[in-house]
């Protein structure tokens, strides 16, 4: 049996993504309009040679899909988070990150927590969400591990698959997504990039679906010679 194939190893090869940590990314409709040429200083893996070279789907130069949601708020925390983290702990990053602002912002004296300034201020950098009630809501990949099940819930936010790589501090990609999903570099997704990340998580990884599909092949294959005789 081969060993399952890990995160760095399905998407290493693709391109850094830092736009939204300069300021340059806004939010709205994210379209597939811009290549993204390959990355030439990884060696790409085994199943990244074969995701851009599956026949009738090969991509040679870069993807076009490679984009990524405009989360601002959240950018400091994916970039603190430790791999295998998940909301508890992006929740505790946060609030650490509330109050060192807090301090910075009213120069230490008391706030009251009823306050429109302290409201909104936890607001722009804590999540809203209780560590006790959604503790599996976010996830930070591990590199040398395989990546966590994509679900069609992915089609609404892509927290539970936050990058590995903390100098990226982002959430996976579109391109990114299907790599994990063993889409081939060349399959165009429909539509922009939620309509996109929809299919992802709907869809039966291919992989998945050609090994299942040959497997019945080769039992009704089996079960075929063994009725002639």
């Amino acid at each position: 049996m081969q060993p399952a194939v890990t995160a760095k190893e399905a998407l290493g090869d693709l391109p850094r993504i830092t736009e939204h940590l300069k300021g340059k990314l806004k939010g709205g409709r994210r379209s597939f309009d811009t290549l993204s040429p390959y990355r030439h200083d990884i060696e790409p893996s085994n199943f990244a040679i074969e995701m851009r070279n599956w026949e009738s789907f090969a991509s040679f130069e870069g993807v076009w899909d490679h984009v990524i949601r405009y989360l601002p708020r959240d950018y400091q925390i994916f970039k603190l988070m430790r791999p295998g983290d998940q909301y508890p702990e992006a929740h505790k990053i946060a609030k650490n990150l509330f109050y060192k602002e807090l301090k910075k912002e009213f120069n230490g004296r008391a706030v009251d927590e009823k306050s429109t300034e302290y409201i909104e201020l936890r607001k722009s950098i804590v999540p809203p969400y209780s560590p006790d009630k959604f503790p599996n809501k976010w996830r930070k990949m591990e590199e040398d591990a395989p990546a966590r099940t994509l679900t069609a819930h992915i089609g609404k936010d892509t927290y539970s698959h936050i990058h590995y790589d903390s100098t990226q501090a982002r959430v996976i990609s579109v391109r990114e997504a299907a790599r994990l999903q063993s889409f081939p570099d060349g399959f165009v997704f429909e539509g922009a990039m939620n309509s996109a990340f929809r299919q992802i998580g709907n869809a039966v990884p291919p992989l998945l679906a050609f090994a299942v599909a040959s497997s019945i092949k080769r039992q009704l294959s089996s079960i075929f010679l063994v009725g002639r005789k």
